[in-house]
């Protein structure tokens, strides 16, 4: 199935007729486009933010207006009503709701690290947005279930990082509401920040809601059952990749390794903790630590397993699904999105796919780039990357049974693409709703005049069922 979503609506800055709130709101003019609001914020008289007040930069309000997707859908292969893989029309515009903006240069665009769905059905995409320094700058956005913004977290559904640049890369959701994000590799220190479920910086979180690891960088995350919490981290000066514990309030857990970090030897990445207690590590290649920060020699080889990074999921018959991508045609050359699987003591499942693995080609898009994988309730395996062509970037899909057999019933033959007319699509990240409901972020980019360039964040919903 290929979908087509070019923006009929140009994005351009109004005033607000609103009236003036305090500098810490902002002004929102309401308007109705195909019966669904979109909403554009106006100016905002700030008077600067502090450590503690995390709010959206007067600037960087009145450049970018959030807008349910106000698009026409061509569907090229047409398909049953509520068939899987079909954009959601329940969700935004089409199944699909932007954030835009224009901006000049090109250190300045949106930037997506991950997506998660709170219990309550709310969306949290963590990334970043232009900011009003010429830099991108770490920025955390909720959407209700509807795909509009949420106006009780933050500032109408946004807050930004100040006086930062870069992004966050990765995002967890705790029990409580509360959400934990963490910068890659763009600033100087990696910074690992807890905001309330309301978007505020969490007071009884490190200092004064981060906790900051000098010269380094964050790249994953996850919780313990008992509210530890754990991190990767690379450090840029200092050789060799850690996975660092926090207990709850952000201090370090020192019963951890060696005072609360371990050495995973095939280095940092995104982190997953097994019903064991057991840490699986997803660097260059796949580690595991025992609960206590050791190498568990029981794993792979020395404790090690090489496997494709491009995302990971746990089946619930143990096995570690791995997402990433194949050569299919060395003489074109192109690629396939490609899956594998990887039994718990960390070898390959053979009776996954064929010895172990599936590929799957999209026609018209020779190049490929994989950027997530996950299940659903009954085990099926989506994974998410962009299907490319040399001028052209769309969101790809496709999805495999739990044996790793390509599903025919999703989409056109087991795979989905959507493309946003001139726009060159990225897909970044992807999550399964309790509803198995697929949920994508990505970014689009398309090039103006005099050096301008339109960006935009997209959060698209897809049908599982």
């Amino acid at each position: 199935m290929k979908e087509d979503n070019s923006p009929s609506t140009a994005v351009s800055e109004t005033n607000s007729t609103e009236p003036n709130h305090s500098s810490a709101e902002e002004n929102v003019q309401r308007q109705w486009q195909g019966g669904q609001p979109a909403v554009e914020l106006g100016r905002r008289t700030a008077s600067g933010a502090t450590r503690q007040e995390v709010s959206t930069n007067a600037k960087f309000a009145k450049k970018y207006a959030v807008l349910f997707y106000c698009a026409v859908l061509f569907v090229v292969t047409a398909s049953a009503s509520g068939q899987a893989g079909k954009l959601d029309p329940t969700f935004g515009i089409g199944g699909i709701t932007t954030l835009q903006n224009v901006v000049t240069g090109n250190t300045n665009f949106f930037a997506i690290g991950a997506v998660a769905v709170q219990s309550d059905g709310k969306i949290v995409v963590a990334g970043g947005v232009p900011g009003n320094n010429g830099f991108t700058v770490p920025a955390v956005l909720r959407f209700l279930p509807n795909g509009g913004p949420d106006k009780s977290f933050g500032a109408n559904g946004t807050v930004v990082l100040p006086n930062r640049f870069g992004s966050y890369g990765a995002a967890a959701i705790q029990p409580d509401g509360k959400i934990l994000v963490a910068t890659n590799g763009d600033s100087v220190n990696g910074e690992l920040d807890r905001f309330t479920s309301a978007g505020k910086l969490d007071s009884s979180f490190g200092s004064q809601g981060a906790v900051i690891f000098k010269f380094s960088s964050l790249s994953g995350i996850a919780l313990q059952p008992d509210g530890r919490i754990l991190a990767g981290v690379q450090s840029f000066i200092v050789v060799g990749a850690r996975v660092a514990r926090l207990l709850a309030n952000g201090s370090f857990d020192t019963s951890f390794g060696t005072n609360g970090f371990a050495f995973p030897p095939g280095g940092t990445g995104t982190l997953e903790v097994l019903s064991t207690g057991d840490i699986l590590v997803f660097g260059r290649l796949v580690s595991r630590l025992t609960s206590s920060g050791a190498i568990d020699p029981e794993f792979g080889v020395s404790g090690q397993l090489m496997a494709p990074n491009g995302g990971h999921a746990l089946a619930a018959n143990g096995d570690i699904l791995a997402a990433g991508t194949l050569v299919s045609d060395p003489t074109v050359p192109s690629s396939a999105f490609a899956a594998f699987a990887y039994q718990n003591v960390g070898i390959g499942d053979p009776a996954f796919g064929k010895n172990g693995g599936a590929s799957t080609t999209f026609s018209g898009f020779p190049t490929v780039t994989v950027a997530g994988l996950g299940l659903e309730s009954s085990g099926a395996i989506v994974e998410l990357g962009t299907a490319a062509t040399r001028s052209l970037g769309a969101f790809g899909l496709v999805r495999y049974t739990p044996q790793g057999q390509l599903d025919s019933s999703f989409g056109s033959g087991g795979t989905v693409t959507t493309s946003f007319g001139s726009s060159i699509a990225t897909a970044s990240a992807i999550a399964i709703q309790s509803d198995d409901k697929i949920v994508v972020a990505g970014t689009l980019l398309k090039g103006e005049l005099h050096g301008q360039s339109e960006t935009a964040l997209v959060v698209a919903r897809y049908l599982g069922k």
